[in-house]
């Protein structure tokens, strides 16, 4: 994924297209049905943004729309229906302009995984995952808002795990995998993964390679 030229030309607000590569075979991970995710102001997404790119002095956005064929194509490689509103996913550019010039950190997506309905320590679990991914189209950081469940799941020893992957690596979670579960909530680590991986997917589809 080449973000870089990316940022060139949105920086320059620059319309264009980009051609839609070639679908890797899906690889179904548990029940992945996670949606994008929004937030109630632009003031409560930007300070969620700067948890993902907390040296960005801007973000720019980007909304995309989905041909037939590319929401096909998704649906094949994530297993699941997209909602009406993923088929217009928007994208959030982080930009760096402390020192005058206008340098591209990474592209961030929120996820909703959809985490089953129940109560844990009195309360209903949900969370919705930001996922920052930089210039070389490896995951920077991700981060759970609005979160109510188990308190290791926004930790840095779960968390970052996933910095540095790539479409081209496992998002498996377990025991034996590269990537350890919350011992006690496993099927929500694994829809985290979920997320990251879809993320990743979308931002391959729309932004290119």
């Amino acid at each position: 994924m080449n973000l870089r030229i990316l940022c060139s030309a949105l920086v320059a607000v620059v319309v264009f297209g980009i051609a839609i590569p070639t679908a890797q075979k899906p690889v179904q991970i548990g029940e992945a049905h996670a949606h994008l995710a929004t937030f109630g102001s632009w003031e409560i997404t930007k300070a969620y943004l700067q948890k993902l790119f907390p040296e960005a002095t801007t973000f720019l956005r980007r909304q995309d729309t989905y041909s037939d064929e590319q929401v096909a194509q998704i649906e094949e490689y994530l297993g699941f229906e997209l909602n009406p509103e993923d088929k217009e996913p928007e994208f959030y550019i982080a930009i760096d302009e402390s020192d005058g010039d206008r340098r591209f950190l990474g592209v961030a997506l929120f996820i909703d995984p959809r985490v089953e309905s129940r109560l844990l320590e009195g309360a209903v679990v949900r969370m919705e995952v930001g996922i920052g991914v930089d210039a070389g189209g490896r995951i920077a950081r991700v981060r759970l808002y609005e979160y109510r469940g188990a308190r290791a799941w926004t930790e840095a020893e779960f968390l970052d795990q996933f910095i540095g992957r790539t479409l081209d690596d496992s998002f498996a979670v377990g025991a034996e995998e590269e990537i350890k579960p919350v011992e006690s909530e496993p099927t929500e680590s694994q829809l985290v993964a979920n997320a990251a991986r879809e993320a990743l997917y979308l931002m391959k589809i729309s932004l290119g390679r």
